[in-house]
């Protein structure tokens, strides 16, 4: 069993029972005392629960962090280790001061689990996930967008956010996608989405757009960008015919692995 894939699991049971020892989960996972201290540390590092001498308690504020790591909906989230890299990398554009803008969805989530060691933030968001890992650390400010609360993401989007979104400016936006297209660009799964993605993408004076190379090659319902809305694109690997078919697209191409290519050029 991989370490995510126990990691995961030891969240599922902790969920449910509120308390894990490590001498029961030695014997179900078939692995040392060590290596389930490192996973309950790790976890811990990450807000979903709290060390104690023999196992671990579940974190009194994990519900939503929770869920949102286990995809919105308790499945697991398709390549998690991939949108950690983003999610890293994309941190390192922000600095102390900024005021940001977070999309909602997995891979967004990741690059607020990587803001803590920035002071004076400004983050405003659409996803009730993002706000909540933000909300006790005293350095950011987390504004939500308002708006229709839409299950599948946990994120709250519609006329309210759009007005709100119209009288803000930020320095960094960073924006998810369900798919791309090398010919028609970025897409979402409904109008409501598309219009809301628009409107981040207007109010920022440098857009990010954020996705996995899984979604290469996918479209959906709506369109809602084309290349030459983005000034960087970051991803975790492409295939190299698709990286020199971006090499002529208006935005720098960022892959966020050991060996990062870039693509393009602003």
């Amino acid at each position: 069993m991989f370490t995510e894939e126990r990691q995961r699991k030891i969240l599922d049971l902790i969920q449910k029972k509120g308390r894990l020892k490590i001498s029961e989960m030695t014997r179900m996972f078939e692995v040392s005392e060590v290596t389930l201290r490192s996973d309950l540390s790790a976890l811990a590092r990450q807000g979903y629960l709290t060390r104690t001498h023999g196992g671990a308690l579940l974190h009194e504020r994990s519900i939503f962090p929770g869920k949102a790591v286990l995809s919105f909906g308790e499945k697991d989230v398709p390549n998690l280790a991939a949108k950690r890299r983003i999610g890293k990398k994309a941190a390192e554009f922000i600095a102390d001061g900024m005021n940001i803008l977070l999309d909602s969805g997995t891979t967004i989530l990741e690059i607020a689990r990587n803001l803590y060691k920035y002071k004076g933030l400004t983050v405003i968001t659409d996803s009730i996930p993002v706000a909540v890992e933000l909300s006790d650390h005293e350095d950011i400010t987390v504004i939500l967008t308002g708006g229709l609360l839409r299950s599948a993401s946990l994120a709250v989007i519609g006329p309210e956010s759009w007005s709100m979104l119209e009288k803000i400016h930020v320095q960094r936006a960073f924006i998810g996608a369900r798919g791309v297209s090398l010919q028609r660009g970025f897409f979402c799964g409904n109008a409501v989405e598309g219009e809301t993605k628009k409107r981040m993408i207007a109010c920022a004076e440098e857009t990010f757009a954020v996705v996995d190379s899984s979604k290469f090659g996918l479209t959906s319902l709506v369109p809602f960008a084309s290349f030459e809305d983005f000034d960087y694109l970051l991803v975790d690997r492409l295939d190299r015919n698709i990286l020199e078919k971006m090499s002529g697209k208006n935005l720098k191409v960022i892959t966020c692995n050991p060996k990062t290519h870039t693509a393009g050029r602003k």
